[in-house]
């Protein structure tokens, strides 16, 4: 699904927030304005409420549209990037907005929390990215893995697994949608007794061996995998 066609439609309420935002992350063509050897976009400001945003591009026609639009000269220098979520690794605190498309009929516009929550899903996925390419060190240095848990923290709490073939496998998650997968399928008691501890992957895939025979990432989807306790060690000791 491309991103306009994934923008419409979630703007004809077929697909929620995170299914659009995991559509544009997984689109595999972007320009995004960038000036020559910087680690951050261009910060555009063209609108009469001054908002300073980044714009991205998802094919070379939006593109174009905008600069017959707005003119070349206001982009400035394009970056060709394969993931979105390149742009966004480093948190620029003076962007408020992220513009799909802005010269399409159907441009959209991600701004204030719902920026940080695409941001937070950026980070999950590009985890997850690492995790399909066994980028080991990638995924060891993650920071925001949640690990859900019954009872109070440090006092007398429960890890949360899962039955498996090969034992019981520590359940843990990248990102919220995964999460809201994982609560939808348990009763609703459960929902309201389960908390999450967010641990970096040190602590993650350091801990495991105590408690488990694995780790079973975002265990209901939307993308799910299992680390045995030897890969567990290898991550951790990478």
């Amino acid at each position: 699904m491309s991103p306009q066609e994934a923008i419409l439609a979630f703007a004809n309420r077929q697909l929620a927030h995170h299914q659009l935002f995991r559509a544009l992350l997984a689109h595999g063509d972007w320009r995004v304005p960038t000036p020559p050897r910087a680690s951050r976009p261009t910060i555009i400001v063209n609108d009469a409420a001054m908002t300073p945003s980044i714009w991205a591009f998802s094919t070379e026609d939006a593109y174009r549209a905008s600069c017959a639009q707005t003119g070349a000269e206001a982009i400035g220098p394009i970056a060709r990037l394969t993931q979105l979520d390149d742009a966004l690794v480093e948190d620029d605190p003076r962007v408020v907005r992220l513009t799909i498309d802005p010269a399409s009929p159907i441009a959209f516009h991600i701004q204030t929390d719902e920026l940080a929550s695409f941001r937070k899903l950026a980070h999950g996925v590009r985890v997850e990215r690492a995790m399909a390419a066994r980028d080991y060190p990638a995924v060891r240095a993650f920071e925001r893995y949640a690990v859900p848990y019954f009872g109070v923290l440090g006092q007398g709490h429960n890890l949360i697994t899962l039955p498996s073939e090969r034992g019981k496998m520590l359940a843990a998650f990248t990102a919220a949608d995964a999460i809201d997968a994982f609560l939808a399928a348990g009763s609703e008691e459960n929902r309201a007794s389960v908390r999450f501890a967010i641990v970096d992957g040190d602590q993650l895939f350091g801990i495991v061996q105590d408690v488990a025979q694995g780790v079973l990432m975002n265990p209901m989807g939307p993308r799910t995998f299992g680390f045995e306790l030897g890969t567990c060690r290898e991550i951790a000791n990478r």
